[in-house]
This record gives C-alpha cells, structure tokens and sequence, in this order.
C-alpha cells in the first residue's frame, strides 16, 4: 500500500524511511554513510509509531541536509494527539538527501604537510605520500561527509636562473589536485594539463597507481619538463598513496664551456610538494574518520637497470661514487650513487621501490648528492 493521505500508515512505511535515513547517517556501506551512532530505530509490526519516533526522523533528515547545504521542504515536527496525516514532501526530501549524500556545504581548514628536498635536482625527483586512516570505514566516513585531499608542489630559493624560474611556473600552472568521494581534479592555476583526471575519486581509485595528473612546461627551452601525479588506495582502502614526480627532462642550456665549467641548468633551492587534507565541518555531523597518519619521503630515480655508460668517481664516507648517463629519455651526464650499491650497508634506509620495481635513492639521508654535469 502506498504511503498516501486516505491510506493507513503501516510500520513498514515508516520503517522504509528510517532505513533510507540511516543508510546516510549511520554506518552505510560504499558511498553512502557518515558514521553516526545516532540512528532511527526501527517499529515492530502492530505497534505505535509516536509523535517523537517521528520527529527523530525528521530531524536526522534536516541534519542531513544541512551539513550538505541542501534545499528540502519544510515538514513540522508533530505532537502527540496530532491527527494522523502523510507527510506529502518526506519521499522527496530523502530523494534529495540521498542523492546529495556525497556533497557537504563546509569544510575546515586544511592541514598540509610539506615535503621538501634541497638537494640539487636534476634528472628525476619522486615524491610519495601516504594519508592513513584508522580502517577502511573511517577513510569511507571522511569521503562520504565531504572530506577533500589536495597535492600542489612549489619552487623557491633558487636563485635568478632561467630553469629554476621555469620551473617555479610550472608548478605554479599545475595549480592543486583534489580529490574527494566521486571526483578529481586540478583546481587553480593555468595551462593546459595533458592529463587532468576528473573523475579518479576515492572510490575510483584501485591498488595500482594511475596517472591522475600531468603537466608540461610550456615555454622553451624548457617544454620537455613535466610533472605527474599518480594515485592509489592500499591496506584495504584504509589508506591513499600518492607518488608525485618531477621529470627535467629538457636539454641542458648555456654558454658556457660544458667541458670545463659545471653550470648545466641544475635546479638549486628548496623542492616542494605540498600534501592536504580537509575535513567536513562538525556543525551536523561529527568527525568520524578519525586521526589521519600522514607519511612519506623523497627520492631521485637511482637503479643501476635505468643507467649507462657508467665510470667509477671517488669513494665518499664510504660509498662508492659514480657518474652515467638514463636510459629512459633524460638528457645529460649525472653523478652520485648506484642503489644497488646501498642494498646491506648502514645507508640502506635511504632506498625506496617506485610501482615499477625500481630503486629510488633519498639522498638526503647521503653524504653526497646527485648531480648533473
């Protein structure tokens, strides 16, 4: 029987309704639940639905709407002693709320995290990030109440040379990624991102990585550079991970003598990526995704399968100093260290494996940089 004036009001009605609510308020599953305890109770089959059951429900739904900023009719809370009467707007307005499940109308303030790399750059950079939530369930109740990542990067402190500008401005142009439930993408900036994935949200994510975002620097000599952010979910989808790189892939420009002066365009200064999140604010809906765990690290590309022409240098505190040019497309001659050279040495902690199975070396944790000649 249909829930309709004239008709009788039976406890699968109102049950219906309570269960569409909780779906949203409670514990849900996927996409849909924002964790609260609060929920409506259900009615057995016989008994009276009173004036506060109803009005319990109603005001979860107007929670609901609020923490999303979304716009549904009106319905008075009744009393007990009220005629009985079906509320005409209360399937609409749970239409409404549930559809809108994904979206909320404030967000706190961000809290960034900073990773840095002062180390002279060329070649390749990576950075890694990782944001970890208690269990699957507290990362879902964070996305399903509104809550947002970001990734920006920045260059600083590098002096007037024209690789370092450029570079400033590329990233500056990549304005910052976010990610939310459902959705993705750069917002800011300027430029024309060649990849800029729209719809990579939390729950479009997988276990592997996948570009979500690239860009290339669009004013030469420089236009080889470029910058790509990837993502993945690991731990269960208790957790993201992303892997952001900075590729100089451009040819070497200046005046000077190669052969004598070591004034290739490396970028000096302090290389940053910037890694956010922002949680939905608490006015409606408390704060059940719990503490976030944020880690990561540094890193430029190091396996010993991605050199050639390699020739021994000086050994430095021990390690073993080399120079080579990439096999993967970066121009220029490079020295520093082989990570395999790393593997059972007390500088083992400066290694790290990118998704390919390749070695990546911090070389801040290193009493020698990377650099290229």
């Amino acid at each position: 029987m249909a829930y309709t004036s004239g008709d009788t009001i039976l406890d699968n009605h109102y049950n219906d309704f309570a269960t569409s609510v909780n779906a949203i308020w409670g514990t849900g599953t996927g996409d849909a639940g924002y964790g609260e305890s609060t929920t409506v109770s259900s009615v057995s089959a016989g008994a009276t639905i009173t004036a506060a059951q109803w009005t319990t429900l109603l005001a979860r739904m107007n929670s609901i709407a609020s923490h999303q900023g979304s716009s549904i009719t009106a319905i008075s809370n009744p009393s007990a002693g009220d005629t009985i009467a079906a509320y005409t707007a209360l399937a609409t307005n749970i239409a409404t709320i549930t559809t809108n499940r994904l979206t909320v109308a404030t967000r706190q303030s961000a809290a960034n995290t900073n990773r840095d790399n002062t180390t002279t750059f060329t070649g390749t950079l990576t950075f890694t990030h990782k944001w970890a939530w208690g269990s699957e369930n507290q990362a879902r109740f964070f996305f399903n109440a509104g809550g947002r990542l970001s990734i920006s990067g920045s260059q600083s402190g590098h002096g007037s040379d024209s690789k370092g500008n450029q570079w400033a401005t590329l990233l500056t142009q990549a304005g910052t990624y976010q990610v939310t439930g459902q959705a993705s993408g750069k917002s800011g900036g300027s430029g024309t991102a060649s990849t800029n994935d729209t719809d990579k949200g939390y729950y479009d994510l997988t276990s592997s990585y996948v570009t979500v975002f690239q860009q290339y620097e669009d004013t030469g000599p420089y236009t080889a550079n470029y910058v790509r952010w990837q993502l993945r979910t690991q731990d269960a989808g208790a957790s993201v991970e992303a892997s952001c790189i900075w590729v100089d892939a451009a040819a070497d420009q200046t005046g000077y003598n190669k052969s004598i002066y070591n004034v290739q365009d490396q970028v000096e200064g302090t290389h940053r990526m910037t890694y956010g999140y922002e949680k939905h604010d608490t006015t409606y809906v408390a704060d059940n995704g719990g503490t976030i765990t944020v880690t990561g690290s540094t890193s430029h590309s190091s396996d010993i399968r991605l050199k050639t022409n390699i020739q021994k240098l000086d050994v430095v505190e021990g390690l073993q100093t080399y120079m080579w040019n990439y096999t993967n497309g970066i121009e220029g001659t490079f020295s520093g260290v082989m990570a395999q050279d790393l593997l059972g040495t007390h500088y083992e902690d400066a290694l790290l494996v990118d998704d390919a199975g390749y070695y990546m070396v911090d070389y801040s944790k290193l009493p020698v940089n990377c650099v290229k000649h």
